[in-house]
């Protein structure tokens, strides 16, 4: 199987370098974009790539595809990667992103920029997410906002202003929600993208061991930015497997290596480091590119325990020439996890322990999945063969449960249609809406017909007034009623759609908002309303007559398989085939 064009996120580690090698040297593809975090990284893997294969087109991109914004292609200028939770404004920003309008991140989001531009046939996402999302340090940022406010067995001594910046760095740390944007915003990119496949090097978050694992990034044992990273990752994979049953989108696969992935050289290592700088009352950390040896400092137990980072105390070891000496050792070089000295490496490889797998081996298994065979590791494959899926006594049992349901409602003094909890408005509103319309005539036929009569909004009125039964239970679910006449409506106490906002005083609605509620949550008796649904039954028929035939093959998806008016069954219709909903089971 070959591909016009394939983007290896994360193109330049570990994994995803091997990834591109792989995917050139089989001619799966002749063009390839390379897409990770930092220019360097970047130029050197396309240089690397472009030498060993010059007959491939090879191109970079770098920047942060989680941030807002655009990735910047080799030809830019220099630009440091971007870190929305840092700069307030942007954080501003981000925080509306990931608990508010989903659109206007669309809009701005640098994975979508990045999608549009290139419009890959294959996607390979090498970047550890889990990482990058977990280890935003939320226990830290907590326990910080805690103290703001006096939780901590101290009195709360945070100005106004640090408060707000420590509640909304908490705030753009939390995992979930920012993973949730990630992969919505993964598939409407691939999906607007016509991407065919796109394939996830994910992560187990503990290289294949239990929560006993004794290897962290330099926290305490247990960690719980560990354990938050193996909870992201998993997430992760929860998502990725509602992606792949969704319509339209392309095809998704997931490899997980549950091992330690090593190594990319043996060398002498210049160890990076960070310096604690004081800021007010605080010491925060920045990081430096070598770690400074500082002279022991005697101290005693009988004084406070001051674990204040404050270098300033600490005299640096020297050369004896009387340079700054810094930590220089032979090193491991494993990407993405970090740099091990040999008794590190030594440790985690050990049998038992995390062991390891190479780079050059979870590439080979990428490239084979990528191009359709089957390996038997595909983490989403592996779950789609072992959930428990619909059976025929399930089947069986519907029908008896709603032909109980129908006794009891016949018996009954409210009718059965929807409490409002299950779905968006939109389902309780349609559901309520047919069932009013069938009161009136007993046939989808005969509805289309009568729907486009001009008084057919004032029948379902009257007809509503005289069902006080069932119109109390529309309003009491929240569900307002629309008139024919367009500025009276019926309600209860509670309205769905526009919902309870504390922050927002009561003004008068537009008609474009009162059309933009009556669409998704409020029964409409308004003439166009009902010409939609003239339409929408007509399509409705059309297929079953389609499905008259008998034929196995004419039942299907497309298909209203019934000649009775079933509530419930043309809302499923409606969801299974209008483009607003696409809303069915693939799988």
């Amino acid at each position: 199987m070959r591909f016009d064009s394939v983007s290896v996120l994360g193109g330049a580690g570990l994994v995803g370098y091997q990834v591109c090698r792989s995917l050139l040297k089989a001619g799966v593809t002749k063009r390839i974009s390379v897409v990770s975090l930092g220019r360097a990284e970047v130029e050197r893997a396309v240089l690397e790539l472009r030498a060993e294969f010059p007959a491939a087109e090879v191109v970079g991109r770098y920047g942060n595809v989680f941030a807002r914004g655009k990735l910047a292609d080799l030809s830019a200028p220099e630009a440091p990667p971007v870190n929305d939770r840092k700069d307030p404004a942007r954080r501003r920003k981000l925080l509306s992103d990931i608990y508010e309008s989903f659109d206007d991140a669309r809009e701005h989001s640098a994975l979508m920029a990045l999608m549009r531009e290139l419009k890959p046939s294959a996607v390979v996402d090498c970047i550890n997410t889990a990482t990058a999302i977990s280890y935003q340090d939320v226990p830290t940022s907590a326990k910080q906002l805690m103290a703001d406010l006096g939780l901590r067995g101290t009195a709360g001594h945070a100005s106004p202003a640090q408060l707000e910046e420590d509640l909304q760095g908490l705030l753009a740390s939390i995992e979930i929600p920012q993973l949730v944007l990630h992969v919505r915003l993964l598939h409407a990119a691939l999906t607007e993208a016509k991407t065919e496949i796109y394939l996830k090097v994910g992560t187990t978050g503990t290289g294949g061991m239990g929560l006993n694992i004794p290897y962290t990034h330099g926290e305490d044992k247990p960690s719980p930015t560990l354990m938050a990273k193996t909870a992201v990752a998993f997430a992760h994979t929860g998502l990725l497997f509602l992606a792949a049953r969704t319509a339209d989108g392309p095809v998704f696969k997931e490899l997980k290596p549950a091992a330690m992935i090593g190594y990319k050289s043996v060398e002498v290592h210049q160890v990076p480091g960070y310096v604690w700088e004081r800021s007010g009352e605080r010491f925060v950390k920045r990081h430096a590119p070598a770690r400074p040896l500082f002279e022991a400092q005697r101290a005693s137990l009988d004084e406070p325990l001051d674990t204040r980072p404050d270098a300033s105390r600490f005299p640096e070891r020297r050369s004896s020439g009387g340079k700054p000496r810094t930590l220089r050792l032979a090193c491991v070089n494993t990407g993405e996890n970090g740099w091990f000295a040999e008794g590190e490496f030594e440790a985690i490889t050990a049998l038992h322990q995390m062991e390891m797998i190479t780079p050059e081996e979870i590439a080979e298994v990428a490239v084979q999945e990528l191009c359709g065979r089957s390996t038997g590791r595909d983490v989403l494959s592996a779950l789609d063969g072992s959930i428990l899926a619909p059976t025929y006594r399930g089947g069986l049992l519907r029908q008896a449960a709603i032909d109980r349901l129908q006794q009891i409602d016949r018996e009954g003094a409210v009718p059965s249609v929807a409490l409002g909890d299950l779905g968006p408005p939109q389902l309780s509103k349609y559901l309520f809406e047919l069932y009013l319309m069938r009161e009136l005539w007993p046939t989808v036929a005969e509805a289309v017909a009568s729907l486009r009569a001009p008084d057919a909004g004032t029948k379902l009125a009257v007809a509503l007034d005289e069902r006080p039964d069932l119109r109390d239970a529309i309003i009491s679910v929240g569900i307002p009623v629309l008139l024919p006449d367009g500025k009276t409506f019926l309600r209860g106490p509670e309205v769905k759609i526009p919902g309870y906002d504390p922050s927002v005083a009561p003004r008068k609605a537009t008609p474009a908002e009162i059309d933009r509620y009556a669409q998704k949550g409020w029964v409409d008796l308004r003439a166009p309303a009902l010409l939609r649904w003239a339409d929408r039954l007509r399509r409705v028929v059309d297929s079953y007559r389609l499905a008259a035939s008998g034929a196995s093959e004419a039942i299907s998806r497309e298909s209203y398989g019934r000649e009775d008016f079933r509530v419930g069954e043309i809302v499923a219709w409606i969801f299974a085939n209008e483009p607003e909903f696409l809303g069915y089971r693939i799988k």
